[in-house]
């Protein structure tokens, strides 16, 4: 008991800020689908036979930065009988890099079985992945460009804006082998069918306030998409519209040129009787976009003097002529060029840290670590587990997960089998339930599984 304590508390210490995802799955026992999160687990004896669709379905999203109470109050003085939009408080609680995190996926065919001393198995899998970064200096417009009380302008920077989204087919063959007593590795291999993606290359959005009160806006930014669109120019050759194309056969989306590969490892290590300790990669891979692909830049710089107001307010003057003329020298000043390129973008990937301890054949405990990157900033997690398995009809799992900004995330999962079959339902956040105002995740597994062994 004293080795687990010692590995949680190491697991601890290397974290910083935190938020808990997907992680109480990983705890309850008996489910084929575990082997998503480490493909060295093994956690049945026999065979397996997802159902097609249902058999495992994934939700999680994650917002580090905010919950809904943070932005939606209750009002004070003449408006204490309800409720205000409070960016102050928002913008308290915000850190200086935020995310939303968010995937989904669901199985359309899952199998495994053994072949031997190897556990196969063979699924294909939809997929959709999303990871945004902004800053809190997003809060900072609501002070305006001038520092009235120190009498000095304000300037405002939004470069560390990230967007990330993508969704893909996978078809996956996996395997898991044990080398020595105590050690066991896995992998899977995928081959991988994209449909629809979206990046930022880069952004650059400053706004500098000069000593006389005009403003410069300084613009670049180079945007690559692989989505159906129909794009228009003008006659100097510069975008004019961006829109949806309708025509495109949705079987495109699946049966394209944006193919690439991935893999997962896994290994376990059985340190003692009771004690297990696992590591796995996921998503490690590319995938080449080339169907309907498009990359957007635009690089410019925007002096802007102000307008006197006064007269349009006394209605001796139409400004209408005014603002028009202003849209057209912004749009004039950055112009967006449109050129079709091929590009490469990764899986989004993570790796994980486990310990698992059977203290006894109906009660483990253990903890892990789930770790991402989002335009180079570490996303670290950590949850701890209790799982209670009185036998193969019911299993549990009770977690608490630490995340960062937000300390305090209780989740459950239950599993339950008769005969061969198996349903299940895990969640890292029930206060997503039970409070979604104040909920900064949302997570969901399930899935209806045959089992025989």
């Amino acid at each position: 008991m004293r080795k687990i304590l010692y590995i949680i508390l190491l697991l601890s210490s290397c974290l910083t800020g935190i938020q808990g995802q997907d992680n109480a799955f990983m705890f309850l026992r008996g489910i084929p689908q575990t082997t998503q999160l480490n493909p060295a687990f093994r956690p049945i004896k026999g065979a397996y036979f997802s159902l097609p669709a249902v058999g495992a379905v994934k939700i999680n999203s994650t917002n580090t930065g905010f919950a809904w109470s943070d932005v939606i109050r209750p009002g004070t003085g003449v408006k204490s009988d309800s409720l205000v939009v409070d960016l102050d408080n928002l913008a308290g609680v915000l850190k200086d890099n935020n995310a939303f995190i968010t995937e989904a996926s669901y199985q359309l065919i899952g199998f495994g079985f053994y072949t031997g001393n190897s556990f196969i198995t063979i699924d294909i899998n939809q997929k959709i992945k999303g990871r945004i970064a902004y800053p809190s200096s997003l809060l900072d417009l609501r002070y305006g460009n001038w520092d009235y009380e120190g009498n000095k302008p304000i300037n405002h920077s939004f470069s560390d804006i990230f967007i990330d989204g993508m969704g893909y087919t996978e078809f996956a063959l996996g395997f898991s082998k044990p080398i020595t007593d105590d050690i066991t590795i896995g992998a899977r291999v995928k081959y991988l069918f994209g449909a629809m993606n979206m990046k930022t290359e880069q952004f650059k959005l400053n706004v500098e306030t000069l000593d006389n009160g005009d403003m410069r806006v300084q613009s670049g930014g180079e945007i690559v998409t692989s989505v159906p669109l129909v794009v228009e120019y003008d006659e100097d050759g510069y975008v004019e519209s961006v829109e949806f194309d309708d025509s495109v056969d949705r079987a495109n989306l699946v049966t394209n040129k944006n193919q690439g590969i991935g893999v997962d490892l896994g290994l376990t290590w059985q340190v003692m009787d009771h004690l297990t300790l696992g590591a796995a990669v996921n998503d490690l891979g590319y995938i080449n976009w080339k169907s309907h692909t498009n990359k957007f830049t635009s690089d410019g710089t925007f002096l802007f003097s102000g307008h006197d107001i006064g007269s349009v307010i006394s209605g001796e003057e139409d400004d209408t002529d005014y603002w028009e003329e202003l849209s057209d020298s912004l749009k004039n000043t950055f112009r967006v060029s449109d050129e079709a390129s091929s590009y490469r973008t990764g899986l989004q990937g993570s790796f994980n840290l486990s310990a698992n301890y059977k203290h006894r054949n109906w009660l483990n405990m253990g903890a892990v670590t789930r770790n991402y990157f989002v335009d180079g900033k570490w996303y670290p997690e950590m949850t701890l587990a209790a799982g209670l398995s009185p036998g193969k009809a019911l299993s549990t799992v009770f977690t608490y997960s630490m995340k960062k900004n937000a300390y305090a995330n209780f989740g459950a999962g239950l599993a339950l089998r008769g005969g061969p079959l198996q349903l299940y339902l895990v969640t890292d956040n029930l206060d997503a339930l039970t409070a979604p105002h104040r909920a900064k995740a949302v997570n969901v597994r399930m899935g209806l599984n045959l089992i025989f062994d």
